[in-house]
């Protein structure tokens, strides 16, 4: 009975102490960052990454239409990097590394508002056979462009208030 109080206790003080921090979620109604949804136009980019990449961002931005006030661009940049490695040269499970730099602009003034870069890795494991690891590559490039649009999205939202109107 006394553990239950102490818990009781606890979850009270921990509640008090978060709601006396300011913090207010990011995508709250009426918050520059929820004012975004819809309103940045991602630009096309070539290949199956950047495709995934654009299309990844839209889910979490929002598709805009053609009068959306802002454009982002971005780079996305992938490299390879051999992590297990068998007693005859084989690599068997490989890190895929990768950066998009990012830019947003206002359309009307095509003035740079935002500008940043993000990171990420995963892996995928290989094997002798092609297909298998085709797919497991295939997959890994997914996984990235899904985090890599996850942070800039992010980014976005937090620094949205010193530059979105």
């Amino acid at each position: 009975m006394l553990l239950f109080d102490r818990r009781s206790v606890l979850m009270l003080a921990l509640g008090a102490g978060l709601s006396a921090c300011g913090f207010e979620p990011v995508y709250k109604q009426g918050t520059t960052a929820s004012n975004l949804q819809g309103q940045i136009e991602i630009d096309l980019v070539k290949g199956r990454n950047g495709f995934e990449l654009r299309e990844e961002l839209e889910n979490k931005l929002g598709r805009a239409d053609a009068g959306s006030p802002y454009v982002l661009t971005f780079q996305l940049t992938t490299s390879e990097t051999g992590l297990a490695v068998t007693e005859d040269e084989g690599t068997t499970r490989t890190n895929l590394n990768g950066i998009a730099a990012f830019t947003v602009r206002r359309k009307d003034t095509n003035t740079v508002v935002y500008q940043d870069s993000v990171r990420n890795v995963t892996a995928y494991g290989t094997t002798s056979a092609t297909f298998p690891a085709a797919v497991a590559r295939r997959d890994a490039n997914t996984r990235l462009a899904k985090a890599l649009a996850a942070q800039i999205a992010e980014r976005i939202a937090i620094t949205s208030d010193g530059w979105a109107t």
